[in-house]
């Protein structure tokens, strides 16, 4: 199927969502919270079942979006084998509760042409909403559909961020788990490049890699404990690329520049090759 841009401009939806804090937890724990039993356990400890109050991670917000249904709805002609995750911006606007249902309106806003061989990129905003109307996230992603370039349509944008010209402000450390994309797969996210080994050698990597997101999950973690610990809440946007894949059991490290009042430029990379091309690129938060 050839590339249409016939959708581009509309908006999908609702996409419904029926949640408690169980999938709250799964979605933490497949960004790694609790990876050693200790290590941020408020995303996972709900303390009381019938009456719930863990903290969930923000990065929720994203796979009410970005998940398979969403994807085959707002099909603009891609192959879907050669569909890769660029990039997240992603705002809160308000908490999420333990249990709700949310209704998502999803905008195909845009597909660019990235040129012959190097795919096509589009770009979807997603608006998630709670069962009593309150606006709670508005997600923007992007998709490089690597098989689909030289098709004459436009140039994507340009993403710049800047960062400080010095040495990192914080880092941490920590090794991105062996099982980490099973369980972040039960977002709804059920790509075989996360799980089937022989899907993945077609593309000459050594084992299935690690959800865009998941690995997000996991620099967020950091940042938070960095820069507002115990504070999820606080945070308001999280923005960043993904413009490498990470292999479960790489360690990685997330580096931290304060630039203002509560905001900060973020990147993550192999802590075992720093020069080597990063993991995620092009991090914001910003937090209240």
């Amino acid at each position: 199927m050839a590339i249409s841009t016939e959708i581009v401009g509309r908006t999908f939806g609702p996409f419904v969502r029926d949640y408690t804090f169980r999938d709250l937890e799964i979605c933490a724990l497949g960004c790694g919270a609790g990876w050693d039993g200790e290590t941020d356990v408020e995303y996972v400890n709900e303390r009381d079942a019938e009456a719930p109050a863990l903290k969930p991670l923000p990065i929720f917000a994203v796979p009410l979006t970005v998940n398979e249904e969403m994807t085959r709805t707002l099909d603009y002609g891609f192959d879907y084998s050669g569909s890769l995750h660029y990039g997240i911006d992603v705002r809160f606007h308000a908490p999420f509760r333990m249990n709700d249902r949310v209704e998502t309106y999803v905008t195909q806003e845009a597909v660019w042409d990235r040129g012959e061989g190097r795919g096509s990129l589009s770009k979807q905003v997603g608006k998630s909403y709670s069962s009593d109307g309150t606006h709670l996230c508005t997600v923007d992603t992007y998709d490089c559909c690597i098989y689909d370039g030289g098709w004459g349509g436009p140039r994507p944008p340009k993403d710049a961020v800047d960062y400080p010209d010095r040495a990192p402000d914080a880092f941490k450390d920590e090794r991105y788990g062996l099982n980490w994309p099973l369980v972040y797969r039960l977002m709804g996210d059920w790509h075989q490049q996360h799980i089937d080994w022989a899907y993945t050698e077609q593309t000459g990597l050594a084992r299935p890699i690690a959800h865009g997101v998941s690995t997000a999950g996991a620099a967020m973690r950091h940042v938070i404990s960095l820069l507002f610990p115990g504070s999820p809440e606080r945070m308001t946007r999280f923005k960043c690329r993904f413009t490498s894949p990470v292999l479960p059991g790489a360690v990685l490290r997330t580096q931290v520049w304060t630039v203002g009042e509560g905001q900060a430029r973020f990147r993550t990379v192999d802590a075992a090759d720093e020069g080597a091309k990063p993991y995620l690129n092009a991090g914001i938060v910003e937090w209240a």
